[in-house]
């Protein structure tokens, strides 16, 4: 069985959906509604506001995160063993937010996180209290961000020592900071409160601990219950676009907030063959099932949405 993306034409979708997901499109002139079979290319999310999304930011060593309006959202991380990095991922989502990596300039080998091992590089960091492992990079207009996730592993209860370089590198005054992390039993304890004499002008709000495999409907659930600033509270409330281009022309497609969407968004770019059904419908079948979690039993499509639906069977 195989869940598929549906592009509504002109006429009204007769059949009932199951995976909840619909948006809304808005056709540039010139595009055809009846076109009979063709491809187009779905790109990144983008703002509302903007005609042309801009390209995913997920800077890595060496690379900055691309500047932003004044009062955006940042999510610096660092990941020793990529758990951190999945629910940094989720944030950057969820929140269309910037991703910094914060990068050793000496990577953490096996053997340095030993923790078994008194000697190992790890331990003998977070037993200094003057140890401030370097970074590779830098973080860009730092100034853009009103908000910052901070994510980081729990070493022995406490942040990783990198974490306090990075908060002493720039100028956090006034900066909301949202910390979070992973582990694999241990909670976020006093590891977020001995950071906030690094940053002490900036606003600390409770942290989060998370499993390594936690889901994204998971952090969701987490970051609508946190006190942001309001505007950045505003950027949640948007609803994501995406661009549909064709040979016919282009489609803004308003995203709903569900867990369909954002398992489709995993997916792009990508580039969809979409062929005509029944007359009322341009249909395209994805590489893999999207999430049905949560969805509603039935969904009344009106024109012009774009629906996953589900189940579906590809023609024989």
């Amino acid at each position: 069985m195989k869940r598929i993306f549906a592009l509504l034409t002109a006429l009204v979708l007769a059949c009932a959906l199951t995976a909840c997901g619909g948006t809304r499109t808005q056709s540039s002139p010139g595009q055809s509604q009846t076109q009979q079979e063709g491809t187009s290319s779905v790109g990144e999310p983008s703002a509302p506001s903007q005609s042309t999304p801009p390209a995913s930011s997920t800077p890595k060593a060496g690379e900055s995160a691309e500047e932003t309006p004044e009062g955006g959202v940042l999510v610096a991380y660092f990941s020793a063993t990529g758990n951190t990095e999945g629910i940094a991922q989720h944030l950057q989502s969820i929140l269309d937010a910037d991703l910094y990596e914060i990068v050793p300039e000496v990577p953490y080998t096996d053997e340095d996180l030993d923790y078994s091992n008194d000697s190992c590089r790890a331990n003998q960091e977070q037993n200094d209290p003057a140890a401030r492992p370097a970074i590779t990079g830098t973080l860009e207009h730092p100034e853009d961000y009103d908000v910052v996730f901070l994510g980081y592993p729990i070493w022995w209860g406490q942040a990783p020592k990198i974490i306090h370089t990075f908060l002493e590198s720039y100028d956090l005054d006034g900066v909301t900071i949202v910390p979070f992390c992973t582990s694999g039993s241990s909670g976020i304890g006093s590891s977020a409160a001995n950071l906030q004499p690094l940053a002490p002008n900036a606003n600390w709000l409770s942290g989060q601990r998370f499993s390594g495999s936690a889901s994204q409907d998971t952090v969701v659930s987490w970051v609508e219950g946190l006190d942001l600033p309001e505007h950045s509270a505003d950027t949640q409330d948007t609803q994501t676009q995406l661009r549909l281009t064709s040979a016919g022309g282009e489609a803004a497609i308003a995203l709903e907030n569900n867990a369909a969407t954002r398992d489709f968004l995993t997916m792009l770019p990508a580039t969809l063959t979409f062929g005509d059904y029944a007359g009322s419908e341009k249909i395209s079948y994805l590489t893999r099932e999207l999430s049905t979690e949560d969805a509603p039993a039935s969904y009344d499509p009106q024109v012009g949405d774009v629906t996953p639906s589900a189940p579906w069977y590809p023609p024989l």
